[in-house]
């Protein structure tokens, strides 16, 4: 039997995931760190596009199940990643939660692992798909730093809208 819905619940994850770095002021919480040391200023615009797109590929992934698994454990890989580099890392570091810190511990890194025990038992988790997985996460995870930083350096003011 494929065990491949578990990526619909971890996409489930994600979006509560979203509300809590929101409800908790994930904006105010960003310029204060990574912010600073990356020389952005992110807005809530930022956080809404890079989340949709998260979202999207939570979607994609759980969709594309066991037929592509590397594609598919690419969506926990960037949980993982998440988790312990943007939530529990700075936490700790901090001696303060960071904003989505709570349920990247209690979603995030136990259904991950899950994902992955999932793609085992169902006989699809190879050597080659951890890796690419880990590589297409880690990608994932760095193009939303990287689109912050050009998009200071490359971005156009916005306009009023004419009415």
């Amino acid at each position: 039997m494929d065990h491949d819905w578990w990526l619909w619940v971890l996409g489930t994850a994600s979006a509560i995931h979203v509300v809590e770095e929101h409800a908790s002021g994930w904006q105010g919480w960003a310029s204060k760190t990574f912010g600073k040391r990356l020389g952005v200023q992110p807005t809530w615009a930022d956080f809404t596009a890079t989340n949709a797109a998260l979202l999207f590929v939570a979607v994609a992934c759980a969709v594309v199940g066991w037929r592509a698994p590397w594609f598919a454990l690419s969506f926990p890989a960037v949980c993982v990643i998440n988790a312990v580099f943007f939530h529990v890392a700075p936490s700790i570091a901090q001696r303060y939660p960071n904003p989505g810190v709570f349920t990247a511990v209690v979603f995030y890194l136990p259904l991950s692992i899950v994902i992955y025990v999932a793609a085992h038992r169902d006989g699809v988790l190879s050597l080659e798909a951890i890796v690419w997985s880990t590589i297409v996460g880690a990608l994932l995870m760095a193009l939303a730093i990287v689109t912050l930083i050009l998009g200071k350096r490359f971005h156009y003011a916005d306009v009023p809208v004419s009415e």
